[in-house]
């Protein structure tokens, strides 16, 4: 949006995030975030790029650097804080403050009453740098805030406000999430269009009949719940549970997904079997469909999904926590036609919610989580898609877990 405006536009990753392969300091503070800001203004000035007028935007932690680089930095002429978090602002500093808070989350948009407060209030001029603005961006919450064109459209008002409309620019409506749904439709209805061939490799195998419902329900229940309370005592002894492998926070779900898994196995009383070629190349199918449609088409819309070696190397131990809590789910749920595999999924999904907001309660640490809980929901049900054409318990726990072993490794910080 902002380079369709006529804006030469700098993007980087913090240390720990994305490709930057430096390690998420410890004890974040405005400094640490700051000093990668630095950096990436040093990067820009070196190819080549003006730096004597800049602006600058952050989401979320990102916010609680742009907050500070413009109070550290009092030469940059706009500060834009989406989702924006606590800092110490004044009526001088930063300049050119505008605040877009997320409708459906009422935390942010307390947080940006707070700092619209302090920083003087609603008003001011953009030409002298005092102008201060308050947008609440209805319909959205703390991820969706990124792809709303009226969230976008009012940082490019401001930018204009500011330095006035820049020679060559256009109008812009950014649409690669709807291209990116699309895709990732089209990327399924490919993937389930191979199902056939896949299926005629079946050796004829049959899988052993379901368990009672109320079985399967309570054994998924008690290993959500036993699990959250056994990483809560190893927690309470010492074990520091929020920087496992080296990940922020994701590494406590890897173990929760083994653990509540390994429970829910016991309980169930019995393993998938028949490993034959057409299980393990539904897997494959199954793994396939989500790299490519929600992974690999993300890269280019939102998500960084190409992992760098420090994380890749640690892919085989995520795919092995994963599995238990997908052998355990695939258990429960197959086989079954597509509206009991349609409730089911509503059905493990709460319950893999539920422990971890559990686990949340009872460990402020893992405040992270209460961001990414709603995307658990869509990951979930993506999976039960992809896996659908495929009866095999096997091709849906491996091909979940490869998936979500590297999803895991793509989102969250290096600790």
């Amino acid at each position: 949006t902002f380079a369709h405006a006529g804006y030469n536009v700098a993007l980087w990753d913090f240390a720990g995030h994305g490709s930057n392969p430096n390690s998420m300091p410890e004890e974040r503070d405005e400094n640490t975030l700051v000093a990668d800001a630095d950096a990436a203004r040093t990067a820009a000035q070196a190819n080549g790029f003006a730096v004597d007028r800049t602006a600058v935007l952050g989401h979320s932690m990102g916010s609680g650097m742009a907050l500070s680089y413009g109070i550290t930095h009092p030469e940059t002429m706009a500060t834009i804080a989406v989702s924006p978090v606590s800092r110490d602002v004044s009526p001088d500093l930063p300049r050119n403050l505008l605040l877009l808070a997320e409708g459906l989350d009422q935390r942010f948009v307390v947080n940006a009453e707070e700092l619209l407060q302090q920083a003087g209030g609603q008003g001011g001029d953009p030409q002298d740098g005092t102008a201060r603005q308050m947008e609440v961006i209805p319909g959205v919450e703390h991820i969706t805030i990124l792809f709303s064109s009226t969230a976008q459209q009012s940082a490019r008002r401001w930018l204009d406000d500011t330095f006035g409309p820049q020679p060559g620019a256009s109008d812009f409506t950014d649409r690669r999430m709807m291209w990116y749904l699309l895709g990732l439709v089209g990327t399924l209805l490919f993937f389930w269009s191979l199902s056939p061939l896949i299926n005629s490799l079946d050796d004829g195998y049959e899988e052993e009949g379901m368990m009672t419902v109320g079985r399967r329900i309570g054994a998924l229940l008690i290993g959500a719940l036993g699990a959250t309370g056994i990483l809560y005592v190893l927690s309470s002894a010492g074990l520091n549970l929020n920087q496992l492998f080296g990940l922020l926070v994701g590494g406590y779900i890897l173990v929760w997904f083994a653990v509540a898994g390994a429970l829910s196995i016991l309980l169930l009383g019995r393993l998938p079997v028949g490993f034959d070629r057409a299980a393990f190349f539904g897997s494959l199918m199954v793994f396939a469909a989500l790299w490519v449609g929600l992974g690999l088409l993300g890269n280019y819309a939102w998500l960084p999904w190409l992992i760098i070696p420090k994380r890749l190397i640690l892919w085989p131990l995520g795919v092995l926590l994963s599995l238990p809590w997908f052998i355990a789910v695939a258990q429960a749920v197959l086989p079954t036609a597509w509206w009991g595999r349609m409730l089911w999924w509503l059905g493990y999904t709460l319950i893999l919610i539920g422990g971890l907001f559990l686990a949340l309660r009872l460990n402020p640490e893992l405040g992270f989580l209460v961001l990414i809980l709603p995307v658990f929901p869509i990951v979930m049900g993506l999976h039960a898609l992809a896996a659908g054409p495929y009866r095999w318990r096997v091709s849906f726990a491996l091909g979940g877990a490869l998936f979500v072993g590297w999803l895991v490794l793509a989102v969250f910080p290096l600790q």
